[in-house]
């Protein structure tokens, strides 16, 4: 009897495993393809004004701030109004990216007031408060004293969650 027990347990936890977890880093490309992304964004996003603080894009809408600007595939620059401190080839690398990251499971991304920039990781519906964070770590990154929890790592990103 105990054997059976232990086997549907085995078949549970490895049936909750396969399903995937928001607490681990899984992603659909390269590691390094995703690092590189993330900090391309980062680069970029460090040349916009601090007063655009959130970019998100669900289901095809891009939001900035509280501002949908609708269609993400087909969005100009010139309708962005936020972004207009981009060169052409900046709004290119940060469109192309964006949507590399969508492929991976990030959405969005926002300043932090501890001075680094921590991207969206598989946004659920309703988990406001218990959203999970990607951020790239260069050797600097220190979640002492954010209220962030650490949750994995993989390579230099680094997932935590909301506080």
């Amino acid at each position: 009897m105990s054997n059976k027990v232990l086997y549907i347990l085995i078949c549970l936890t490895f049936i909750i495993n396969s399903c995937g977890s928001r607490n681990f880093i899984e992603l659909n490309d390269d590691v390094a393809m995703v690092e590189r992304a993330i900090f391309q964004v980062d680069s970029i996003f460090k040349k916009v004004d601090d007063s655009v603080t959130l970019v998100f894009v669900k289901n095809n809408q891009l939001y900035i701030n509280q501002t949908n600007y609708d269609g993400f595939n087909s969005i100009t620059k010139e309708q962005v109004p936020e972004l207009e401190r981009l060169n052409s080839s900046d709004w290119k690398l940060l469109m192309s990216n964006i949507k590399f990251l969508q492929k991976n499971s990030i959405n969005g991304f926002s300043r932090t007031r501890y001075s680094f920039i921590r991207f969206i990781y598989k946004d659920e519906p309703g988990e406001a408060y218990m959203l999970r964070y990607i951020a790239l770590d260069s050797g600097n990154l220190s979640l002492d004293h954010t209220g962030y929890k650490l949750l994995d790592r993989k390579s230099n990103l680094v997932l935590f969650s909301g506080r």
